[in-house]
């Protein structure tokens, strides 16, 4: 398996585990056909999402996009991307979010303190932590995990794209 692969896999496994040790262990599990209500847009309950169906959103201003590849009642992740010199605004997210950075690269800052990333960084953000991102000359593409969906809904108002 290519290694980059594996950092992926790796990636999301842990992220997934994180959340998962979040939920409370006398929970019973749901049936596939009784999947979370906290699922795709419109009900559609997707256990497989193919990378060209994932539902598309926009950012108002043209300027980010995301593609939503799995949302549940205890994590969300996406394909997030950003155009060159774009930048993410100063805010809190009520949950932990990770990102793996795939393409591109510029300045996090997470509490103030400057961070370079480019391809292949794995990067942390511990709840409510401040955080913003100032992305450089090159269109940042990276896979992003919220434990625990709430911070995804900011995408509701997002234009849904038709690809």
């Amino acid at each position: 398996m290519d290694s980059r692969v594996t950092i992926i896999m790796s990636f999301l496994l842990g992220a997934c585990a994180s959340a998962a040790a979040t939920s409370v262990a006398s929970e019973r599990p749901e049936a596939p056909e009784a999947a979370p209500e906290a699922s795709m847009a419109g009900g559609d309950a997707r256990l497989v999402v193919a990378a060209g169906e994932a539902e598309h959103r926009q950012a108002p201003s043209g300027k980010a996009d995301v593609f939503f590849l799995a949302r549940g009642s205890n994590a969300f992740v996406a394909r997030l991307e950003l155009a060159e010199n774009g930048a993410v605004p100063e805010h809190r997210d009520a949950t932990e979010e990770y990102l793996y950075i795939l393409e591109g690269g510029g300045e996090l800052m997470i509490e103030d303190r400057p961070y370079a990333i480019g391809p292949g960084s794995a990067i942390y953000m511990p709840a409510n932590a401040k955080v913003s991102y100032q992305n450089g000359d090159a269109r940042l593409v990276a896979l992003q995990v919220f434990a625990g969906p709430e911070p995804a809904a900011k995408y509701d108002a997002w234009a849904v794209v038709s690809d």
